[in-house]
């Protein structure tokens, strides 16, 4: 099996699609001799701000020297995004052996008709590849939910972490922000330590107050007013961290929520033995940068590329775009998946552009381009649909002059189209 085979097969799994509950991967790692058990986790669920709190947090363990394993989901570019180690991408090597070994077993609970579903493959691979380097810690981030995902199956983290909540996945996870909070506070295990950031619901918040008392769990709310902002623009975040400057390069005010997080793992850590200087967490901050969360491509003009794709993220973009470009015309690439809050994210971010092209991300759920952009149209005079991803960016390059600004937004699998293609065309 070589690498294409081995993500094509993995990617064969999504026809079993989503399927909360843990029969079929507690099957598949019993089978490979769990091994899940006998790693250290730091275990991260909630709905925006998963991606940069375990990227934060895995790069400041990796300053201070722990092996560090990073979990996280989707990918942008390339696959092995999802599984890494010390900062590295999986070897294709690990991943075409280990795929070779997990498939076998796969097989057989395929003719049991107790089908591994994709994400349950991918997370069986990760703790493998985590077990064979004999990590410290694993940052391991939640694929949907919390309470019947798939990571859930390890025992009692280091820490768990819940971000941001916001309505999303209503289908699986309830149309209440209560029972989304319910979902969402099933990490926290019986004796463990809780961290929780900033949330704009109190119900959400008491949801999971009251799930971490009654697990009997150290309680740590993330205070991002400890961190105090000293200077801001395009290239990142300048700030003090109870004395500690650094720059965090993410953009955007709600990565100070989403920082505060970090620091209170970091905290939780240090209480637990964990050897972690201020120079670490500086270390690790300033080299944090994520794809697609408020990526800046050119300078000329200003390219930014974000993959928020539901109403708390198009306004987390809307607030750094008003924040750091509302100098410049803008130009929007937009492109949203058709089961998303697909109003609130044309509502939020239209009205900033001079013109918008929509298009079509290549997914199957993804709304049409024509589709969009009847929406885009009652806020926008100047609206534009092309399906293909990589033409209407290059037809909004086209039409962006180097003092203006564009933006692609709306979705990760679009994010991902532009991504590669501009590496391919233009480096």
């Amino acid at each position: 099996m070589d690498f294409r085979e081995a993500v094509d097969y993995i990617e064969s799994r999504a026809v079993f699609g989503s399927r909360p509950g843990f029969e079929r991967i507690n099957a598949l790692l019993s089978a490979l001799d769990h091994p899940e058990k006998g790693l250290k986790y730091v275990h991260v669920a909630g709905t925006n701000g998963k991606g940069s709190v375990c990227t934060t947090t895995a790069n400041i363990l990796i300053a201070a020297g722990y092996k560090t394993a990073l979990f996280t989901s989707p990918f942008v570019s390339d696959f092995r995004e999802r599984i890494q180690f010390d900062g590295k991408f999986i070897e294709k090597e690990a991943l075409c052996r280990i795929t070779e070994r997990v498939k076998a077993v796969v097989d057989k609970l395929d003719a049991e008709d107790n089908s591994p579903t994709e994400f349950e493959v991918i997370t069986a691979i990760a703790f493998l590849y985590y077990k064979e380097e004999n990590c410290d810690v694993v940052v391991l981030e939640v694929g949907l939910g919390g309470l019947l995902d798939s990571t859930n199956v390890i025992d009692v983290p280091l820490v768990s972490a819940i971000v941001s909540l916001s309505f999303d996945h209503m289908g699986i996870l309830g149309n209440t922000i209560e029972e989304i909070a319910t979902q969402k506070a099933g990490i926290i295990k019986d004796g463990g330590v809780t961290v929780v950031a900033p949330q704009s619901s109190s119900s959400a918040l008491k949801v999971i107050v009251d799930t971490a008392r009654k697990k009997n769990n150290k309680f740590i709310a993330a205070d991002p007013s400890a961190i105090t902002s000293i200077s801001e623009d395009i290239n990142g975040q300048r700030v003090s961290y109870k004395g500690s400057l650094m720059t965090l390069p993410l953009l955007g005010p709600h990565q100070i929520d989403n920082l505060s997080v970090t620091l209170s793992i970091i905290e939780a850590l240090r209480e637990q033995g964990y050897e972690i200087t201020d120079s670490d967490i500086i270390s690790g901050v300033e080299v944090t940068r994520i794809p697609a969360r408020v990526e800046v491509l050119s300078k000329s003009p200003l390219i930014i590329l974000d993959g928020g794709h539901n109403e708390d993220g198009a306004h987390a973009l809307r607030k750094t775009l008003l924040s750091y470009v509302n100098d410049k015309e803008k130009t929007l690439v937009i492109g949203v998946m058709e089961d998303k809050d697909v109003s609130s994210v044309v509502e939020h971010l239209s009205p900033l552009a001079k013109r918008i092209v929509t298009t079509t991300p290549s997914n199957d759920r993804a709304m049409k381009a024509e589709a969009l952009a009847e929406k885009a149209k009652a806020f926008c005079s100047d609206v534009t649909p092309c399906d293909d991803p990589c033409k209407a960016f290059d037809l909004a390059r086209s039409l962006t002059s180097p003092s203006e600004a564009l933006i692609v937004c709306g979705s990760l699998y679009l994010a991902g189209d532009v991504r590669l293609h501009m590496i391919e065309t233009i480096g």
